[in-house]
């Protein structure tokens, strides 16, 4: 083993190079904080594993500038939606009509589309991550591949990694101030901090089998994403991967009746052309991973200088698909924070609140992904999720035909907003001033209409001639969106060197449908503070006497002390 002896001083080592860790280092990046990511493979996925990104994750992207690099990289499966059941894929497509879909045509939810400026995307985890990690080297992280972590400790003012290259084999002692886990389900550095964890654990045994087979003349233009599988002797689940000659099949076995090794390749094409229902179709086996569906989330995501993200924290099953989604939320929940502390302009304590507000949502997603999981490890088709689904959206649109927009807004985030991904839950922690004591519960967010804890809602608006989303004016900094009425806004905001922005029909933001009462909940002259991230900090509805003072208390558990002239 070959030895480096100068030590590597980085303000933040990022171990793991999948979506999560790639994500994290762009966060970074866009606070003006280089890190250094290792990761322990040659190169990104080889393997599809997650297969879309939903509305959030996409505006997320969105303020990376790589939205639409995400949505080319997926366009093959751009259209593929629609969870269907039957004997064999051939049965099902029986009644699958041709067509394009999408996530809102399948549920009948155009409206609450109009919440975001982003639609969820399909692209699979090996397109996506090449996206990701040229962006990431583009704007200059640091990125060391075939790199593992050997051993790390830390102490009151960093963490001490020992880093090795696995082609070289040569060691690196890494100094960090911080360090981010995004090393996945099986996570050596949650296991090495030994961090406490609940759930049901792992569900049922299911092998994952990538394979080729071209299906396009089968296919006859009908598309879906999931088909449920059960035939006499086998039951599984067949996703697609580009619509054509690519897909997935996870089938469910049972380890005491037999062994995952016995099932060869002659045996595991068989078992294909039978569920597919095409005997003698040429398939080609790509891989065979075996795994288990499992729920399984750490208690607290931050151990001193180490923080957990994606899988790292909380292991879910696909059915939902909020794994991916959820550990990329993390990581730009934890981005601004870090920054913020490691420039001097916040406390440490505002690290706290990372856990404080992630792993409830973590947690939350997880069960939920674990009870739409039959025995078997399966997706669970259950009528009354359906019925669910198809009550909300029905109530919602009788709602609005009848003009109660709110209602209506509130009956589809109930159920269908966290489901197509809009960020359907509510922080409560110390980053919030809603007068509510920080809990690390689970809180759902009624609607986005400026409630301190939900994200800022989405607004088209005309600014500089231009028409922006209100959400394409965050993520580096906080924002103050005011009414009208906002002269005093604009002196304590310039004090206190926060951008603000009128909104309204002759504002900074010109916007002419709706008020401003019942989009933000604030009267002409209230105003609204939106942290980095995007969610709602603080909100005065009318006017104080002294904005500035209001402002600097409403900003506190944000900045260091600094004495402002009230003058």
């Amino acid at each position: 083993m070959n030895v480096t002896t100068n030590t590597l001083h980085v303000p933040v080592l990022i171990v793991g190079g999948g979506v999560v860790g790639l994500s994290a280092a762009l966060f970074l990046l866009q606070q003006g904080i280089t890190p250094l990511l290792i990761e322990r493979h040659k190169g990104t996925s080889i393997h599809p594993r997650a297969r879309g990104f939903d509305m959030r994750t996409m505006e997320l992207y969105r303020e990376l500038q790589l939205s639409e690099a995400i949505r080319d990289a997926g366009k093959a499966l751009a259209h593929s939606w629609g969870i269907y059941k039957n004997s064999s894929l051939v049965a099902a497509l029986k009644k699958i009509k041709p067509g394009n879909k999408t996530p809102g045509k399948v549920l009948g939810v155009d409206k609450i589309m109009a919440l975001s400026p982003e639609e969820a995307a399909r692209c699979t985890q090996d397109l996506s991550e090449p996206v990701l990690l040229a962006a990431a080297r583009e704007r200059g992280a640091q990125l060391a591949f075939y790199t593992e972590l050997v051993s790390f400790t830390q102490d009151a003012e960093g963490v001490t990694a020992l880093i090795r290259n696995r082609e070289t084999d040569e060691t690196q002692t890494v100094r960090a101030t911080y360090m981010i886990a995004a090393d996945g389900a099986k996570s050596p550095v949650r296991e090495a901090l030994q961090a406490p964890v609940c759930g049901r654990g792992a569900i049922a045994s299911l092998l994952n089998i990538y394979f080729e087979a071209d299906l396009t003349a089968t296919l006859q233009g009908k598309r879906f994403s999931l088909v449920i599988l059960k035939t006499l002797t086998r039951k599984g689940l067949l996703a697609t991967i580009n619509s054509s000659n690519r897909w997935v099949f996870h089938l469910h076995y049972d380890p005491a009746v037999e062994n995952a090794a016995d099932l060869s390749t002659e045996k595991i094409t068989a078992i294909l052309q039978d569920v597919l229902g095409m005997p003698g179709l040429p398939i080609r086996i790509i891989s065979i991973l075996p795994w288990q569906p499992t729920v399984k989330v750490v208690l607290n995501m931050q151990h001193g200088r180490v923080f957990l993200a994606g899988d790292a924290a909380h292991v879910m099953t696909p059915y939902g698909g909020k794994g991916a989604n959820t550990g990329i939320q993390d990581a730009h929940n934890l981005a601004w924070k870090l920054a913020a502390v490691l420039k001097g302009t916040a406390a440490p304590a505002l690290l706290q609140t990372y856990s404080t507000e992630r792993q409830p949502v973590g947690l939350h997603y997880a069960v939920q992904s674990g009870n739409w999981s039959d025995e078997d490890g399966i997706l669970k088709k259950n009528f009354l999720n359906i019925l669910s689904i198809i009550t909300t959206v029905t109530g919602a649109k009788i709602a609005s035909f009848f003009g109660w927009q709110q209602s209506s807004h509130r009956l589809t985030m109930r159920y269908v907003g966290g489901l197509l991904g809009l960020p359907a839950f509510k922080y409560t922690s110390a980053a919030v001033l809603d007068n509510a004591l920080p809990t690390q519960e689970y809180q759902p967010a009624r609607a986005l209409d400026g409630t301190p804890g939900t994200r800022m809602p989405h607004l088209w608006v005309l600014y500089k001639g231009k028409q922006i989303s209100t959400l394409d004016l965050l993520g580096k900094g906080f924002v103050l969106f005011t009414g009208m009425d906002n002269a005093g806004w604009q002196q304590a905001a310039a004090t206190m060197q926060v951008p603000v922005y009128s909104i309204g029909a002759q504002g900074s933001l010109a916007f002419t449908a709706g008020t401003i009462e019942k989009i933000l909940g604030i009267s002409a002259t209230g105003a609204v503070l939106v942290r980095p991230d995007g969610f709602v900090a603080w909100r005065c509805e009318t006017a104080p006497v002294k904005a500035l003072q209001a402002l600097q208390t409403a900003m506190l558990p944000f900045v260091q002390p600094v004495v402002y002239s009230h003058a």
